[in-house]
């Protein structure tokens, strides 16, 4: 199954393919972001700055290099460990994993500043995201700021280039742009398209998923 996403660190427009059964909860376009997104989970970031934990934590690590020792590092390891891992995750009651996920989500959102994405961006993300809606579908949760031209491809900071989505129609709507980019190769007239579709009709019910969970790619 081919999936396109934004990698929830950068923003960076990634075209992945997935069996059905492996599609993670989370996308990155890579380890590296991966691992500044862990950074912003302030379950963990509490949680280590506890002495006794990090003692405890230390104490595990010392004890699986010296019973793994080569092995240590090798695929099969890494994967029984993240299997471990899931089973933990499963444990938990959905309640418990749906407050999870929101504050991961909400503090990946308010904290992302990476790359093109300084501070002076993260205010003015702030602002427009403040009382405000999905252009698309109406939601109030997990709001991103939108550069309707990418920053990438030369899009400002403009407000006539930026819209408030979703996680979820953020996904949609960056993809729909990029098959039109596909057939017209002309991001201002792609602009003017996205602009005037999220302001007439701000509040398009989302059309249910495809079959094998793909997602609908319109505007």
């Amino acid at each position: 199954m081919i999936i396109e996403f934004n990698c929830e660190t950068c923003g960076k427009a990634v075209r992945r393919s997935y069996s059905q059964n492996s599609i993670p909860k989370h996308f990155f376009c890579s380890r590296a972001c991966q691992n500044v997104w862990q950074k912003t989970r302030q379950d963990i970031v509490e949680k280590n700055k506890d002495p006794e934990f990090r003692k405890k934590v230390s104490a595990g690590l010392k004890r699986r290099k010296q019973i793994l020792k080569e092995d240590y590092h090798s695929p099969e390891t890494k994967k029984k460990i993240g299997l471990a891992t899931r089973e933990h995750w499963e444990s938990y009651t959905d309640d418990k994993k749906e407050r999870l996920i929101k504050v991961l989500r909400n503090n990946g959102a308010s904290k992302r500043t990476y790359g093109t994405y300084d501070t002076e961006w993260h205010k003015l993300s702030e602002e427009l995201r403040d009382g405000a809606v999905c252009s698309r579908c109406g939601s109030t949760d997990y709001l991103h700021v939108h550069h309707i031209i990418p920053a990438k491809k030369g899009g400002s900071r403009d407000r006539s280039n930026l819209v408030v989505l979703c996680s979820r129609c953020h996904r949609i709507v960056e993809s729909a742009q990029y098959e039109l980019f596909n057939l017209l190769e002309d991001w201002e007239l792609i602009r003017r398209i996205v602009k005037g579709r999220l302001s007439n009709t701000p509040y398009v019910k989302h059309k249910n998923s495809a079959a094998d969970g793909s997602q609908p790619c319109n505007l």
